[in-house]
């Protein structure tokens, strides 16, 4: 039991495929603390080991801010398809005795999104590895549009693009498409002589996946340089994405803004600021990291709201944290 004398904390966990992110903040929203851990994504990793990185971002974050478990009002666990009966059973199964009520689970673009809405509606356009939008509107309904992986989706994704840069050099080799500098780029990055020799790389990687999303920073490069060929490929991606936002909002039927996310839309990329551009919706950069949308996720979920005053305590308090690397 909480006692009412004491003071309340909350913490917010945002999984990733590639990291976990923990933070804890106060009532007032000034986080005291944020770790990271390995990859908390239960369709990469088993379950005994996500369970366990969970757990110890868990005691990490709360013992560095000093919190005793019993003092902790709301722990939101966001992680990719947690939305899915069965991975949310998983997660009730391991946490629910000990968290009862106080546990919250959601999926991890819910963070994503309470990162630029602070709790409120919307809708979060994800481009990463993969691209995903998903809308959460006032009444509760949620909507999902694309997210159907790298072979029947992801249209305009880290991946996607990186793909398509990779056919358009082995275009150029074939003598059935014009010249670009991608060609030069992407031999360099994979340290080899001719573009030929890039197939057995790109099939015989690890990953050739995530592999591949990496290139599409080569696609940015080619464009800042006036590469015809890697500005056609920003466009189609740009338009891609469009088209994910504004099918995602007629389902909700509703005005509301439109949140960025993922690597591809939260750095300054030329992709971002084409979309920005051409979109025809309100579109939203979050100034904090999903982290903390993941702590306003804990707070909101109690019934409480996260005013101007407390998303500035939230803004200010994580930028110190994450500028010292703590």
């Amino acid at each position: 039991m909480q006692s009412s004398n004491a003071e309340k904390w909350f913490i917010g966990i945002d999984g990733g495929g590639s990291k976990t992110r923990a933070a804890i903040c106060n009532e007032t929203g000034q986080v005291r603390a944020i770790v990271v851990g390995e990859s908390s994504n239960p369709l990469s990793r088993s379950w005994g080991d996500v369970e366990a990185t969970l757990r110890q971002l868990i005691d990490a974050v709360r013992i560095k801010a000093g919190a005793r478990e019993e003092e902790v009002a709301g722990l939101f666990i966001g992680l990719g398809g947690a939305d899915r009966p069965q991975i949310k059973e998983r997660i009730q199964h391991a946490f629910a005795d000990e968290w009862g009520e106080r546990l919250l689970i959601d999926n991890d673009v819910l963070a994503a999104l309470y990162a630029g809405t602070w709790g409120q509606p919307g809708v979060v356009l994800l481009a990463g590895t993969g691209s995903i939008a998903c809308a959460f509107s006032k009444d509760g309904a949620r909507h999902r549009v694309g997210g159907w992986g790298y072979l029947v989706g992801d249209e305009g994704s880290g991946f996607d693009l990186g793909k398509k840069a990779a056919i358009a050099v082995l275009r150029e080799y074939d003598g059935r498409s014009e010249s670009t500098v991608l060609t030069r780029m992407f031999m360099d990055h994979y340290g080899v002589e001719r573009p030929d020799e890039l197939i057995n790389l790109i099939y015989g990687g690890s990953n050739p996946r995530m592999e591949l999303a990496k290139t599409s920073q080569l696609v940015e490069q080619a464009a800042t340089l006036g590469d015809a060929v890697a500005n056609a490929l920003i466009m189609q991606a740009v338009e891609d994405l469009l088209e994910l936002a504004d099918a995602c909002l007629q389902k909700v039927q509703e005005p509301v803004p439109v949140v960025l996310a993922g690597g591809l839309l939260t750095a300054g990329t030329k992709l971002r600021e084409q979309l920005v551009a051409r979109a025809s919706f309100q579109t939203v950069i979050p100034t904090v990291s999903p982290v903390v949308g993941a702590l306003v996720a804990a707070i909101t979920r109690l019934g409480l709201a996260v005013d101007d005053k407390m998303a500035e305590q939230l803004r200010v308090s994580a930028a110190v944290l994450e500028k010292s690397h703590i």
